[in-house]
């Protein structure tokens, strides 16, 4: 079971469509719900962060009319989710924010970086379990932010290929999270450190303190741990 802890409220603001989508996803954080547009002038504390979660294309005009709405609605901070939208539209809708003059808006193309801006707001989720429970872990989602194969994974975790599809289903998953304890603290360290919308440009630069070789070289050839020490050298705070 997901709970959240944060001293900052959180609002989602969606379409009706993606409500459910929206739930599923912003759990971890409890957040309070609104469709768009708003039916009511509401004013949001300052303690409030609203995020306005486009999951679907939408023609400019209509985004338009939903940041006004917001604006009508007192909506003061905002963070503009946009995944699976092109660079182009996430610009277009940058644009349109800045037009609308929102005291304080940003806007994120992923949830590594959704989850940056939430953080850096003090809206923080974590897992709170039973004791014969392990909180969940998204082994598909990882390896696709990784941006690697099974067989790149599977090596990088010492199990088969088969083994890590069959976690990816969430079958026989009794060693997985012993299995990817290192995955599990690389991923927080990238979280802490690495801006995520240059997250892709980092995994595949070289590093000197590895001889040239990119993060993802490293990572698929099991060399998880030696990437989480290299952070650990960071100074607290400090960017990839």
């Amino acid at each position: 079971m997901l709970t959240a802890t944060h001293s900052a409220g959180l609002v989602v603001w969606t379409e009706p469509k993606a409500l459910d989508e929206a739930k599923s996803l912003f759990a971890p954080y409890s957040p309070r719900f609104q469709t768009v547009p708003c039916n009511v002038k509401t004013a949001l504390g300052k303690t409030q962060v609203s995020v306005l979660y486009l999951s679907t294309p939408e023609q400019d005009a209509a985004v338009e009319s939903t940041l006004a709405n917001l604006r009508n609605c007192k909506v003061s901070t905002i963070l503009v989710y946009t995944p699976n939208h092109s660079a182009d539209f996430a610009f277009r809708v940058g644009t349109m924010v800045g037009r609308q003059k929102f005291a304080e808006a940003e806007w994120a193309f992923n949830w590594p970086h959704l989850r940056q801006l939430l953080k850096a707001r003090n809206i923080r989720a974590h897992a709170r379990r039973r004791r014969d429970e392990k909180p969940i872990f998204e082994l598909l989602n990882a390896r696709q932010r990784l941006e690697l194969t099974q067989e790149q994974l599977a090596n990088a975790l010492n199990v088969t290929a088969r083994t890590l599809q069959n976690w990816e289903a969430g079958k026989g998953t009794s060693q997985m999270y012993k299995k990817t304890r290192d995955l599990r603290e690389l991923l927080s360290r990238m979280d802490d450190y690495v801006v995520a919308p240059k997250e892709k440009e980092w995994l595949s630069s070289p590093l000197e303190a590895f001889g040239g070789r990119s993060p993802k070289e490293l990572i698929a050839d099991g060399r998880i741990r030696d990437l989480v020490v290299e952070f650990d050298r960071l100074r607290e705070g400090q960017p990839v």
